[in-house]
């Protein structure tokens, strides 16, 4: 995404000067090396986690677009380095941008966030909304790096800030998706993707943007051209890639049942009125991998024969070792346990919810108009979580209020991060309690009772050991 942000800002480089902030490592400097010395673009070698790069980055400008993060399946492999890039550069960023707005100075910040702040929506729960309760997925420590970064943006008394919520960003080069974590995924999930050329064009299309739009959550995606279902995915992919029927090359309980995230936006037109990011299509999607795929496949050749190809998928397969090692609370997060793996059927039966479809004409109003803006539209949606509003009275959207959890947490928080789905900071996750939640909180219940039973127990603190 910033790759094709940086991209388009180019083409705009008559109206806009560039201030990159790039990690010092061989490959970047390599490519960006042409444009150190160019008119007009600034190279800040450094990373977010330095307060003295991210300062001299953000000196002089007038917009920041903050697209960096650390994300799967390296951020489940170092979930503190993940938590220091995501979570503790962004507040370097704030303090940067609030030093220039203390002395008068107009700067805006669009923050990219993610999908993986909903978790798992697996049918019939599958529609995303902005103002859904944020539920990320056990163990992902990525996503609670976003919300935590979300509530520091929301929270920091900037004047112009947006959050875009985004999907999966679908890339040419497929053949590097090739990751274990491809079967964390649940097969029958439901993806909206995005191009990302059209990732980086909707991120610079916001410099462009009216003042009401600011101030606001954002969900963002390709739209519902865009829409697609994991396995039919996994298909196109290999029909790419030579292999007629994807079932030959995998066994279903390869795969995870539950515990991931993605979705169909209910909202993301929102967006895209603002941006008018919605140029590609899930088919131009399928036309740019194929045009990437190596010369080789192109006249006809495979990758390998199927059983090596097969064998070779097998071994990536992260839910085979979870089962191999008997990994208690891996199993019981993507499967609930290991009698429900064990019973998975394998392709003679049809996935679960394969006709199930999503909206096709997107009429969801904006999350912010649920409520009223009174202090009883704040009772009214405090119920909505099985808290209450402990305030007596509503000043706007930014003045914060006292609120209380079904579970007695005290915290004040503005009406603004409530609307867009936050609520008790102890109950968010980590630890991931949600089975304890989840009985004081209907909107949790709702869709965590979606997939699990009501006596399921688990808590836990992290799924992944941190290697650094």
């Amino acid at each position: 995404m910033g790759s094709e942000a940086f991209k388009e800002l180019l083409r705009r480089r008559d109206r806009y000067d560039i201030s990159l902030l790039l990690l010092p490592e061989r490959e970047i400097r390599k490519a960006y090396a042409k444009y150190e010395n160019a008119e007009g673009i600034k190279i800040v070698w450094g990373d977010l986690y330095d307060k003295s790069s991210v300062e001299e980055a953000v000196t002089g400008t007038n917009h920041v677009l903050h697209v960096a993060a650390l994300i799967p399946p390296m951020a489940d492999k170092l979930p503190k380095k993940c938590t220091r890039t995501n979570y503790d550069g962004t507040r370097n960023i704030l303090a940067a941008i609030k030093k220039r707005t203390e002395i008068g100075e107009d700067v805006s910040l669009v923050y990219i966030s993610s999908v993986a702040v909903y978790g798992d929506r697996l049918p019939p729960d599958h529609t995303l909304k902005v103002g859904d309760p944020l539920r990320p997925s056990i163990g992902d420590v990525y996503a609670t790096t976003k919300i935590n970064s979300e509530r520091a943006i929301i929270e920091s008394g900037l004047r112009r800030w947006a959050i875009l919520r985004q999907t999966y960003i679908a890339i040419p080069n497929a053949l590097t998706l090739m990751d274990p974590i491809m079967f964390h995924q649940p097969l029958n999930t439901r993806v909206e993707l995005i191009t990302n050329q059209d990732a980086g064009y909707g991120v610079v299309q916001k410099l462009e943007a009216p003042d009401e739009f600011y101030r606001r959550v954002y969900n963002m995606s390709g739209g519902p051209r865009c829409r697609v279902v994991y396995s039919d995915y996994l298909d196109r992919m290999m029909r790419i890639f030579g292999y007629e029927d994807y079932r030959r090359l995998f066994r279903r309980n390869w795969f995870a049942l539950r515990n991931f995230h993605c979705g169909w936006y209910a909202d993301s037109h929102l967006l895209n009125n603002y941006l008018g990011h919605w140029r590609q299509t899930l088919d131009d999607h399928y036309t740019q991998v194929t045009a990437n795929i190596p010369f080789s496949l192109k006249v006809g050749t495979k990758i390998g024969p199927e059983f090596l190809v097969r064998a070779y998928l097998k071994r990536m397969a992260d839910p085979l070792k979870w089962i191999e090692r008997d990994d208690v609370e891996k199993v019981k997060a993507f499967f609930g346990s290991r009698a429900a793996w064990e019973k998975i059927s394998d392709w003679d039966t049809p996935l679960d919810s394969e006709d199930l479809e999503g909206p096709t004409v997107q009429q969801q109003k904006d999350y912010r108009e649920d409520f009223p803006k009174t202090i009883e539209g704040m009772t009214a949606l405090a119920a909505t979580r099985g808290g209450r509003c402990n305030s007596s009275e509503y000043v706007d959207d930014s003045t914060p209020l006292k609120w209380s959890c079904g579970r007695n947490h005290l915290w004040t928080a503005s009406p603004a991060l409530v609307r867009a789905g936050h609520w008790c900071p102890e109950c968010s996750p980590p630890p991931w309690d949600y089975d304890a939640v989840a009985k004081v909180d209907p909107l949790i219940a709702k869709y965590h009772y979606s997939n699990h039973s009501h006596d399921e127990r688990q808590k836990v603190m992290c799924l992944y050991e941190d290697e650094e």
